[in-house]
């Protein structure tokens, strides 16, 4: 087998301009906490996440519990991936809600403009960018052990809607259930 980190990065490489497409769709749908409304966005995130031929857990929170959280929708995420028997597991968290977008934009903040190599909107840097780099780490993964490589252990993303209203109802809930 070659060297598992050129295989890595050869993966990353070829994967580049799926990942910035990812992101860029993820930035296009508003998750502004508050008000709080992010189930569209965690539906938008897992449906894309299927298309990388991710299998995504949906964990939608109760009404009553987002509201008493002073959101209005949210709906967790939950992907895992085992490779071979025993091993750790591996829990990557990230949150999809963003602070709104205030003054001073200079670009649409839902637009997901490339400009001269940087793409700007809502959660490019902060946290949607974390959803296309755990997701496409993973693929990596896949693809490592794909080739040959004998790993062992689970990876999985925890992603989240309630990082801006103190993560009762995201890593907490995720916790709970």
């Amino acid at each position: 087998m070659t060297d598992p980190a050129a295989i890595v990065r050869s993966f990353l490489d070829r994967q580049r301009e799926a990942q910035v497409g990812f992101l860029a769709e993820l930035v296009k749908v508003p998750s502004d906490n508050p008000p709080g409304d992010c189930a569209p966005h965690g539906e938008r995130a897992a449906g894309l996440l299927e298309g990388l031929g991710l299998t995504v857990e949906r964990h939608p929170v109760p009404e009553p519990l987002v509201r008493a959280n002073g959101m209005i929708s949210a709906t967790n995420l939950l992907v895992r991936h085992r490779f071979g028997s025993g091993g750790p597991t591996v829990a990557l968290n990230a949150h999809g809600d963003v602070v709104p977008p205030g003054q001073g934009w200079t670009r649409d903040p839902y637009g997901a403009e490339i400009v001269d190599g940087w793409l700007y909107g809502r959660g490019a840097a902060v946290s949607k960018s974390d959803f296309a780099t755990y997701a496409f780490a993973l693929l990596a993964l896949r693809e490592l052990a794909r080739q040959g490589a004998a790993l062992s252990g689970a990876v999985e993303l925890h992603l989240t809607y309630d990082e801006e209203a103190g993560g009762a109802i995201g890593p907490g809930f995720l916790m709970r259930e």
